[in-house]
């Protein structure tokens, strides 16, 4: 619900960055949606959810158009829609899937150890961080040539905001942004007893989902060799045969100019810089990749 934009100061960005982990629920009220023409009341659920079914006939969805209103004790609130999301979202037909990681794969994080990765996503404002070099431009000139975007991470959700101006920022093509599920400040402060979750889950089922609702598309995957994407991305390829064309691994320690591998019959391509694959990647633009 926060506009994270160029005006904001260290502190007001820290600020933001805490109200993102300690949010502020309504439960057990009733929201008023109006649509166009169309108008309804849904509950919020206890955990502070709810949904909506609106009406559409067109393939453009304009965010604008809806209007929410908060019913608290027989008391109307407007309810703010975030202007992150003033933008058009079309359905359209692609020729492939372009599914890629973020961290450090197309955004210098440093997410293979803690602390610095922490210390620049507290000191470092949205528009500041550095994108991985002419990866902007490489996945533009592709959508251009008819692949679909899509972003998938580790991160967790409570940082979409950062994520989407950092993505705006950098002239990133718009796509689906897949993340982990929100973390509230206590989860850091006060850890309870902590569950073993699989560090490849998230992904595996995100990307798995994406496969499975297009099964007549084909796939690039897009990672790096930091974590855990070789692993993840081996167990795609393993689980979908037939379904992923190419993969791309960017060598995050820079030793790696080009290699090429190849995962049961799918050519995998480690990179430090973009320009190594480029002439790669050129001839087979006017294709299905």
């Amino acid at each position: 619900m926060l506009y994270v934009g160029n005006e904001n100061t260290i502190f007001q960005h820290i600020k933001n960055l805490y109200k993102l982990y300690t949010p502020h629920f309504f439960k057990n009220v009733m929201l008023e949606v109006k649509y166009k023409g169309f108008f309804t009341l849904c509950n919020i659920d206890y955990k502070g959810n709810f949904v909506v079914m609106l009406p559409e006939d067109s393939e453009e969805f304009l965010i604008d158009d809806v209007r929410m209103r908060l019913v608290v004790k027989n008391v109307g609130y407007s309810v703010y829609v975030p202007n992150i999301y003033h933008e058009s979202i079309s359905i359209r037909e692609f020729k492939y899937g372009l599914i890629s990681d973020i961290d450090d794969t197309i955004l210098h994080t440093g997410a293979t150890t803690f602390f610095p990765r922490i210390k620049r996503i507290i000191f470092t404002r949205s528009y500041q961080r550095k994108c991985i070099e002419s990866m902007p431009e490489v996945f533009r000139l592709l959508v251009d040539y008819g692949a679909k975007i899509f972003y998938v991470s580790n991160s967790e959700a409570n940082l979409f905001p950062v994520i989407e101006t950092f993505l705006r920022s950098h002239k990133f093509p718009q796509g689906a942004c897949f993340l982990r599920k929100n973390k509230l400040l206590a989860h850091f402060l006060h850890p309870k007893k902590k569950t073993v979750r699989s560090k490849t889950s998230h992904k595996m089922r995100t990307i798995s989902f994406l496969l499975r609702i297009q099964p007549d598309k084909k796939f690039i995957l897009v990672g790096d060799n930091g974590q855990w994407d070789p692993v993840i991305y081996k167990s795609i390829i393993k689980n979908f045969p037939g379904r992923i064309s190419y993969v791309f691994l960017r060598d995050i320690h820079d030793k790696i100019s080009l290699k090429r591998k190849c995962w049961d019959g799918v050519p995998v391509i480690y990179f430090s810089s973009i320009s190594d694959i480029k002439s790669f990647i050129a001839p087979r633009l006017d294709s299905n990749f």
